[in-house]
């Protein structure tokens, strides 16, 4: 790469100048130099959509979130026990503590899809869907999917609207608990399934109108 002339005058004058405008007049003639590079050699592929996207179909990635490191043989045999799939399953290492799971069988991959959140180790596992057209640095390891039980509601409040409010304070609603006919059974509590950033702390609950605190069970205690 063969940088212009005014970066080179631009390095040469900076040394009379005060250290903090020296460090200013080298960034705005490095990103000058950089605006006017080309990049000829870009390669236009092509996609195998077909087995591509058979294998995604069959393929789950998990991150396990822990400063310790988990290996991919243990995690593979403690996850074939506890998940044990009808037809066995493939894990592979792909980074530190970042493993893909491909099964011989669609239903045990939709199963375990459904089951979260899990667990291994005492540490929470985040399983995503791996998309064929996305690398392994695209993929969103920061939101995960938890059931939360909601205490504190009257069974007039206990609505399709009302949790739909309520998991707008938490994250992004997936699921919730209902009965056959499509409405809320009264009980205790509900539980929706909320998709939680977990970069950020959980939230313990919140206040009505009333003044009546509405708690949020973490869900680890669910």
């Amino acid at each position: 790469m063969k940088w212009s002339l005014s970066l080179h005058h631009a390095l040469l004058g900076v040394a009379s100048l005060p250290p903090l405008l020296e460090k200013t007049v080298i960034l705005e003639a490095i990103i000058d130099q950089t605006k006017s590079l080309l990049f000829e050699d870009l390669l236009e592929l092509e996609a195998d959509d077909s087995n591509a996207n058979k294998e995604s179909d069959l393929t789950l990635i998990v991150k396990v979130i822990s400063t310790k490191k988990v290996h991919a043989k243990l995690a593979h045999s403690i996850l074939l026990k506890a998940w044990n799939p009808s037809k066995g399953m493939k894990t592979h290492h792909q980074d530190e503590n970042i493993f893909s799971i491909t099964f011989n069988h669609i239903w045990d991959r939709k199963r375990i899809l459904e089951a979260r959140p899990c667990s291994i180790m005492s540490s929470h596992m985040v399983i995503c869907e791996w998309p064929a057209n996305l690398t392994l640095e695209e993929i969103d390891f920061n939101h995960s999917p938890f059931w939360i039980r909601i205490y504190g509601l009257p069974p007039n409040q206990m609505s399709r609207t009302n949790n739909e409010k309520i998991s707008a304070r938490i994250g992004c609603l997936k699921d919730m608990d209902f009965i056959a006919d499509g409405n809320i059974e009264w009980c205790k509590f509900l539980r929706i399934q909320v998709e939680i950033d977990i970069r950020q702390p959980l939230h313990t609950g919140f206040y009505r109108k009333k003044g009546c605190f509405i708690y949020l069970l973490p869900p680890a205690q669910v």
